[in-house]
């Protein structure tokens, strides 16, 4: 019962997604046409994006940047500075060169503050260089099909709201509102009508063959957890055991739960693809983080053992969510 009781938790976790949107805060001397060649977006693009009608803008100001990477073939990636970073650290991270990062994001000196967003120019998509993560190999896959698309939520219309106000609720632009609804002028609204409103963006992925599942770890399969009503499977083996990504994907979840999944242990969860999600529990280590992205085949932690599973190994499942709803597959049936 309480291993039930947390997958039913898991399933909660699984249909929540966390989304985030660049917001840039206007400093002194700012213009749009400067901020624009900061981030590599067009003025009208951020003058869309965060509901300006004119080019003022004043200090402390928020605007929102429209992520470049909704383009496709996209050459870099946005990096934040984090404290201890600098320009040589960056560069060397990435392998790039520090004059390399200070043309391409407009630098005149070498100074940087922490929370500052640098593009950082990818030579080689497939040996991009991190240092974290994965004690056996220090490159992390980037697909070329890595985009960020909208996410909207519906929205329905109460007594005494306006456009303005809703907009201002849930920090869009009354413009954004408008189009994504097809309203048309005087753009009167009426309670109980419903509203499609944006909430931020999510990383996608596209990849340029079928999506198929590997065996995240070699080992025998237990049949009992299937019996007992689990749409997963568990996976025996030793402690220790090196356990694989299924597919190419987006870490979503990494860590552990105690409050709402315990039972769970140290657990993975990796978005991929058209809809689809794999979980891995019961792990004794993690090699990945949040919104990272892992290809197929590659090491995301290690087998563990778990008083509550009562054997070593792991817990695995596949799902997939199709219009809101989540679907969990027979990991037999697709597994090759």
């Amino acid at each position: 019962m309480k291993i039930l009781l947390s997958f039913i938790s898991l399933c909660l976790l699984l249909s929540i997604s966390s989304y985030a949107d660049v917001i840039y805060r206007v400093k002194r001397g700012d213009s749009l046409l400067k901020i624009s060649k900061k981030f590599g977006v067009s003025v009208a693009e951020i003058k869309r994006a965060s509901g300006l009608k004119g080019s003022r803008i004043y200090v402390g100001q928020k605007l929102r940047i429209p992520v470049k990477s909704e383009r496709s073939n996209r050459k870099y990636i946005i990096y934040k500075v984090k404290k201890g970073d600098s320009l040589k650290k960056i560069a060397k991270k990435f392998g790039v060169s520090v004059k390399e990062l200070k043309r391409i994001n407009h630098l005149k000196g070498s100074v940087i503050y922490v929370g500052q967003r640098l593009k950082v120019p990818l030579k080689d998509r497939n040996s991009l260089k991190s240092s974290k993560y994965n004690p056996k190999s220090k490159k992390v896959f980037v697909p070329n099909g890595l985009t960020k698309v909208p996410v909207y939520k519906y929205y329905r219309v109460r007594k005494g709201d306006s456009i303005l106000k809703i907009a201002k609720r849930f920090k869009v632009s009354a413009r954004r509102i408008i189009r994504d609804n097809h309203l048309k002028k005087p753009y009167v609204i009426r309670p109980g009508q419903k509203l499609k409103i944006l909430i931020g963006y999510k990383d996608v992925l596209k990849l340029n063959r079928p999506v198929q599942f590997h065996f995240p770890l070699d080992g025998r399969v237990d049949p009992t957890v299937r019996e007992k009503g689990y749409p997963g499977i568990f996976i025996l083996s030793k402690m220790g055991e090196p356990v694989r990504a299924a597919e190419t994907g987006i870490v979503k979840f990494a860590g552990r739960n105690d409050k709402m999944l315990k039972a769970f242990g140290n657990l993975v969860i990796i978005q991929h693809p058209e809809g689809y999600r794999t979980v891995y529990s019961n792990l004794d280590k993690i090699f990945v983080r949040p919104n990272q992205i892992v290809k197929r085949g590659e090491v995301i932690g290690t087998a563990g053992t778990s008083g509550d599973w009562g054997r070593s190994g792991i817990y695995f499942d596949i799902s997939k969510v199709y219009k809101g709803r989540t679907y969990h597959i027979n990991p037999l049936e697709v597994l090759r």
